[in-house]
C-alpha cells in the first residue's frame, strides 16, 4: 500500500493540513503515517544513557501516544479515514532529517506539512525546515494553509516553463487528477509582451499529449509582470483546489522564468494547497 507521510510540529496551523492528508489519504486508499520529530533533552551537556536506561523507550511511548492524541482530537472517530494509520515518533536532533527518513522508511508518494495563515505574509510552520524539504525530500511536498478545508479536486494547476521535467512532474500529476476525475490546466507566466509564448506553448502540448495519458489537459499563457499574483489569480478563477510547480536546479548564471525559491515563494503567498515537485527526485517518486 503507498502511503502519504504528514508532518506535524502540534501548532493549530498544521491542523488543516492533517485533515487534508486524512482525507485524501482515505480517498486515495493510501496508508495515511502521521510523524513528529522530537529530540531527547540532555542532563548537564551530556546525553542521557545510564542511569536513566529507559528514558528513551519511556519518551518514545510519550510521543506516540501525544501523537494519537493529537489526531484523534482533530480527525475523530466520526471523520472518514484511510484505510490504515500509522503513528511514527522519530527521534532526530534535526527536523528535517527525521521527516526525511521517515518518509524514506515508508516510501513515502508525498508529505504533507501545513502552513501559517494568521499574518498577510504567510510563512510555512515548521519555516526553514519546509523550505528545505522542498529542495531535499525524495518525494513531492503538499503544503496546507492553516484555513484551507479539503474538497473534491475538479481542478487542478500546474505552472510550466516548457521544460522535460516539467513532462515528468505532469505525469506524477495525472495520478492525482485521474484520481478526482480532475482537469488539469496547464499555465505560462511571461512578463514578456514579445516573447513567443503561444507557440511555445503549442510545442509543449503535443509534447504532453505524446507522453501523457488524460484527455482533460488544458493549455494557457497569462502575460504579467508578477508571476505569484498572476498564477495565483488564476487559479482562483478557474476554481483549483490545487496548485502544482516544479521546484528546478540552478543552471550556470542563466535566470529562468520559474527561478530557483519561486516555488517557495509560492509557498508562501498561496491560499491554495501547493504540490511541490523537485526536479532532483522525479526519478525517486513513489506514485
Amino acid at each position: 500500500m503507498k502511503s502519504i507521510l504528514y508532518a506535524t510540529d502540534y501548532s493549530m496551523a498544521s491542523v488543516s493540513a492533517l485533515r487534508y492528508a486524512n482525507s485524501m489519504s482515505h480517498m486515495l486508499n493510501m496508508r495515511l503515517v502521521l510523524t513528529h520529530v522530537y529530540d531527547l533533552p540532555t542532563v548537564l551537556g551530556t546525553q542521557l544513557q545510564a542511569p536513566f536506561p529507559d528514558l528513551r523507550k519511556d519518551t518514545t511511548d510519550h510521543e506516540h501516544k501525544k501523537l494519537s492524541e493529537f489526531y484523534e482530537e482533530y480527525i475523530g472517530e466520526k471523520a472518514l479515514r484511510p484505510q490504515e494509520v500509522v503513528f511514527e515518533p522519530v527521534e532526530n536532533m534535526s527536523v528535517l532529517s527525521g521527516i526525511i527518513s521517515k518518509s524514506t522508511d515508508w516510501h513515502a508518494s508525498m508529505i504533507v506539512v501545513g502552513m501559517k495563515g494568521e499574518s498577510a505574509i504567510k510563512d510555512l510552520v515548521m519555516g526553514s525546515t519546509a523550505k528545505k524539504l522542498i529542495d531535499k525530500a525524495p518525494c513531492p511536498i503538499l503544503t496546507v494553509p492553516a484555513d484551507h478545508r479539503f474538497e473534491q479536486l475538479t481542478d487542478l494547476v500546474y505552472a510550466t516553463d516548457f521544460e522535460v521535467e516539467d513532462l515528468k512532474a505532469l505525469e506524477k500529476l495525472v495520478d492525482l487528477a485521474k484520481a478526482w476525475n480532475a482537469h488539469i490546466r496547464v499555465v505560462h507566466v511571461t512578463m514578456d509582451k514579445e516573447y513567443a509564448g503561444a507557440s511555445q506553448m503549442e510545442w509543449f502540448r503535443e509534447m504532453v499529449s505524446q507522453k501523457v495519458d488524460h484527455d482533460r489537459i488544458h493549455f494557457e499563457v497569462v502575460k504579467s509582470d508578477n508571476i505569484i499574483h498572476s498564477l495565483r489569480d488564476y487559479s482562483i478563477s478557474q476554481h483549483a483546489g490545487m496548485i502544482a510547480m516544479l521546484e528546478r536546479i540552478q543552471k550556470g548564471a542563466t535566470k529562468k522564468l520559474f527561478h530557483r525559491d519561486l516555488v517557495k515563494q509560492m509557498a508562501s503567498n498561496s491560499r491554495l494547497p501547493l504540490l511541490s515537485f523537485n526536479e532532483r527526485n522525479l526519478q525517486t517518486l513513489f506514485f
